[in-house]
Parts: structure tokens; C-alpha cells; sequence
């Protein structure tokens, strides 16, 4: 059976700045991978080209076996800041992918409505963004991607403006809707540890230009609760894919610092 998504020899260059190289990957239907490495690896650029909202200098993305030109509502981008639209409210900032889509019937209101509950927001469909914490913006941004129905999700970085506390809550409660509904997820982060305890498959980044330097399987058992983080094997997990990019990171750094 063909794989969900398909990328084969994809690179990026931006002028003289060579972005990605070489990228080969193969996710599967209802997988969850995390995708790690030091800043300026190319992560993001990687997504945005899996999004349509980039091309790529050489390679191929197929989604679904077709070719991937553009954006389109069988991808489903949730970006690291919420964007929501200040003067509507949080149901109008729901479903405003399906009005952009075309017209709005019953069944996609009422998929709204349900998504709004399901990712813990029923009681505030009338409230402005203004009105909400950050933790909550984010899920409206969730259920705005989740709306369109999309084939696959993307996810850039979407909690790392939260606190600490926020985080882990809702890498839980991503968890608890990605269970739920077994949508295909590629989803970019700087933390280690929230790439393992969401994934199914870990692609670990090399300093620019960005390569796959390795897919790290992760086995520990689901559903995953948040003490699981606590225990050895993922302990162990974390420990092993930050050295694998710990020179990486020391040296993005010290490049971004001179």
C-alpha cells in the first residue's frame, strides 16, 4: 500500500543558502511524527514545502500519490502563533477554513461545534480572542486546522509560546484528539521531549543544510500518560536523540551568537 506522504530527494536552496538537502521520507496513514534539530536546520522550511507554501529547488512531495503544487485543504498548518481574526469570535475563527473553502452548510457547522468540544472549548464559542488564555488560543488554532477535514496535519512549534504547565497539558490533550480522530501528523519542535512523547517515528535534523540524519522509532506504549516521562525508557529515549544533535545545537548556537 502506498504511503500517506512521500518525499523523495526533496532540497531547497534560497539563493546561495542551500536550506535542505536530500530529504527522504515516508509517513504512513495515522502516524504521528516529530521532527527535531538544532535552529536552522530547515524544519520549518520542510513543512512549509509539505504545506504547498514553499517550493522546493529539486525532489518530489506526494500526498496521497499526488504531487504536492500548492496549498490545498488536504493539509491542515498550525502555526506557532495562533493568528486568530481579533473581531471574530471563537466559533467564526473555528470555521473560517470552510467559508474560505466555499459555502458553509449544516454539517460543517455542526463539525465545528463538535470540534470546539472535543478540544475542550464548548461554552466559549461566542467569546473573543481577547477573552482567551494563550492555552486556549491554541486550541481554537487546532480546531480552525482540524475543520477543513484535512488529510494531514501539520504542526509548527504550536505550543512553544505557552508556559511550561500549559505545554504539558496540551501535548496531552493532542494526544487525546490525534487518538480520537488518527489524523496523519507532521509536527515540528525544539523540545526533545515533547517530540518523544507525542510520536510514533523521531527524524532527527542535521545542522544546515538540513539532512535526515536519523528516524528514531519510539515503542513506548499508548495511550501515553504524562508520568510516562518519568520513566527510563523515556529517559533514555530523550538522552539518546539530544546526542545525536548536541554538537549540532552548540554550534547553530555559536554560529547565531557571532
Amino acid at each position: 500500500m502506498a504511503s500517506k506522504l512521500a518525499v523523495s530527494h526533496l532540497s531547497k536552496q534560497f539563493g546561495g543558502l542551500e536550506a535542505l538537502r536530500g530529504i527522504n521520507l515516508n509517513v504512513e496513514r495515522g502516524e504521528f511524527i516529530s521532527v527535531v534539530g538544532p535552529s536552522g536546520c530547515g524544519k520549518t522550511t520542510f513543512l512549509r514545502i509539505v504545506a504547498g507554501l514553499e517550493q522546493a529547488t529539486s525532489g518530489e512531495v506526494l500526498l496521497d500519490g499526488r504531487a504536492v503544487r500548492g496549498p490545498g485543504t488536504d493539509r491542515g498548518f498550525v502555526f506557532q502563533n495562533d493568528s486568530l481574526l481579533p473581531w471574530r469570535t471563537v466559533y467564526a475563527n473555528a470555521i473560517i477554513g470552510r467559508e474560505v473553502a466555499g459555502a458553509v452548510n449544516a454539517a460543517d457547522r455542526k463539525r465545528t461545534m463538535e470540534l470546539l468540544k472535543l478540544v475542550g472549548l464548548e461554552g466559549f464559542e461566542q467569546y473573543h480572542p481577547r477573552q482567551l488564555s494563550g492555552g486556549m488560543r491554541q486550541r481554537v488554532n487546532l480546531a480552525r486546522a482540524l475543520a477543513i477535514d484535512p488529510e494531514i496535519l501539520l504542526m509548527d512549534e504550536p505550543f512553544a509560546a505557552l508556559d511550561a504547565q500549559t505545554r504539558e497539558i496540551m501535548q496531552s490533550e493532542l494526544l487525546r484528539i490525534w487518538e480520537r480522530g488518527q489524523k496523519t501528523v507532521l509536527f515540528v519542535t525544539h523540545q526533545i521531549d515533547e517530540a518523544v512523547f507525542l510520536s510514533d517515528r523521531v527524524l532527527v535534523f542535521a545542522r544546515r543544510p538540513g539532512r535526515l540524519r536519523e528516524e528514531v522509532k519510539i515503542a513506548l506504549p499508548r495511550p501515553r500518560a504524562l508520568d510516562i516521562k518519568r520513566t527510563p525508557e523515556f529517559v533514555a529515549l530523550v538522552d539518546r536523540i539530544w546526542r545525536m544533535i548536541e554538537d549540532d545545537v552548540r554550534a547553530a548556537a555559536l554560529y547565531e551568537n557571532a
